[in-house]
């Protein structure tokens, strides 16, 4: 009982950190570029996962968990019949709420991702990007997400590989959100446990992409590689079919695992 009390706390304290964090770095930068769009890299990845929205969702509602400033929430609004968005930042959701003011089918709500406060069974389809990485006990919030799916809903997660160069890059900024990445096969245990089958698993930045540190990291932390990796090749980026290469798979980065709760 006493070491679960300390996990607990210490969970705590991370997730203040991590607001924290969100406040005073991403706040301002996603202010400000509210209006700008993601190029190059940044932007075919976001292509995949809209393509990835759209293949999955039929009818129903849709939950975008940890929801940001609302860039997939104004994307998807005018395709579905409702769309909410969850976020722990009071901060971020203000920026969704004015990026789909004009949108009537959707709504934005404070809300840990580890206690999601929607009904079970209410969601048809479940997206969760670039978050599920920064969120201690993840294997709670991807309970949670089996939880408000309804029966043959889908659920898009993408993981955070702890086994990867970009783990390593992440350490030598301590300003940014903490991370809280995960070995591959325990995200699929995870998604597993939670009574979801997998139905897909992409891989994506076998290399990390951005970042300067760690010194001796350098040479494979050149823009190079970015314009490298970034190009199409039969119908996916090269960074795709790289980091989905069997030898590299359990030590790329960025892992979308598309899943589906029985009916």
């Amino acid at each position: 009982m006493q070491h679960r009390n300390s996990d607990r706390i210490e969970e705590a304290g991370i997730e203040r950190e991590q607001r924290d964090k969100y406040r005073t770095c991403y706040v301002p930068i996603l202010d400000k570029s509210i209006s700008s769009s993601p190029a190059g890299y940044e932007a075919k990845i976001d292509a995949v996962r809209l393509s990835l929205i759209h293949a999955w969702y039929e009818q129903g509602s849709v939950l975008d968990l940890c929801c940001g400033p609302g860039n997939f929430l104004a994307e998807i609004a005018p395709q579905v019949d409702r769309a909410i968005g969850v976020d722990f930042s009071p901060e971020l959701l203000e920026i969704a709420r004015q990026r789909t003011s004009k949108q009537a089918n959707v709504s934005c709500c404070v809300g840990n991702a580890r206690s999601i406060p929607l009904r079970s069974e209410s969601i048809a389809l479940v997206f969760c990007f670039s978050s599920l990485y920064h969120i201690p006990r993840v294997e709670d919030a991807v309970m949670e997400c089996a939880r408000v799916l309804e029966p043959g809903g889908a659920a898009i997660l993408e993981f955070g590989i702890l086994y990867s160069l970009n783990t390593l890059v992440c350490r030598s900024y301590p300003d940014i959100a903490s991370a809280c990445h995960v070995p591959l096969t325990a995200a699929r245990r995870m998604v597993e446990g939670a009574g979801l089958t997998i139905e897909s698993d992409r891989a994506f930045q076998l290399l990390p992409l951005w970042g300067s540190k760690p010194t001796w990291l350098r040479p494979l932390l050149h823009p190079y590689w970015k314009r490298l990796l970034q190009r199409d090749a039969g119908g996916r980026t090269v960074d795709e079919l790289v980091s989905s290469l069997r030898v590299f798979r359990h030590f790329s980065f960025r892992h979308i695992i598309i899943c589906k709760k029985p009916f």
